[in-house]
């Protein structure tokens, strides 16, 4: 029988897919929108397009892709290094919020978002780092055989879907930046790339009924 994750490590992947949308939409935007679009993030990380802590950015975003890619296909080395590093950098981002007396904003002007963060994403950054752990304790304690998950058709659409959004992405955010509703269009389709992405490396399993063997009279 193939692996197929469990449902604490689902709960915990989807998890870091909310949190990963934070850090894939300044990736995206920064690229193709240019020094027209001014971020800003992790622990005081900021630029306008790909200037500033761009490349920062680009390797926290690299580990986390590293994590949902390495965690839907078999969670196997480095994959717990990876994931424990980052519920931990996430636990340091939010717990400055926590404990500053500042007030911390999540703000989309794109989509008319705005708001607040600091008291409330905390509590579940620990929370779900607590689950990490105890996740990889039983991982490691368990004996069972595992079988790596196949690559099938449609994990390999879902990805050709994917980088074909990039085009469209480059076109909207760029050529129609002063537009805010082919702005909006361009923010929605980075939103649901990211989530095609995790769809792209999810083990699939087989509608096909397997084929008993057949016995000899």
């Amino acid at each position: 029988m193939e692996w197929k994750p469990d449902r604490l490590l689902v709960l915990i992947l989807l998890y870091v897919i909310l949190s990963g949308f934070m850090f894939w939409l300044p990736i995206i935007r920064g690229l193709f929108d240019g020094p027209t679009y001014t971020w800003s993030g992790w622990m005081g990380l900021g630029g306008s397009g790909i200037g500033g802590q761009y490349w920062l950015l680009l390797i926290l975003v690299s580990l986390m892709t590293s994590i949902v890619i390495l965690g839907w296909r078999g969670a196997q080395k480095p994959f717990h290094w990876l994931l424990l590093t980052w519920f931990i950098l996430l636990v340091i981002e939010s717990g400055s919020w926590f404990f500053s007396s500042e007030k911390v904003h999540f703000k989309g002007d794109t989509l008319g978002l705005d708001f607040s963060l600091e008291k409330i994403i905390f509590p579940f950054d620990v929370f779900f780092l607590v689950l990490t752990c105890l996740w990889i304790i039983r991982d490691k304690r368990s004996t069972s055989p595992f079988q790596s998950p196949s690559w099938k058709r449609l994990n390999r659409n879902l990805l050709i879907v994917f980088f074909c959004f990039f085009p469209i992405q480059l076109v909207l955010l760029r050529f129609f930046d002063n537009n805010r509703i082919f702005d909006q269009i361009g923010v929605i389709l980075t939103i649901f790339q990211w989530i095609l992405l995790n769809l792209s490396f999810y083990p699939w399993q087989s509608r096909k009924p397997q084929k008993s063997p057949s016995r000899r009279s």
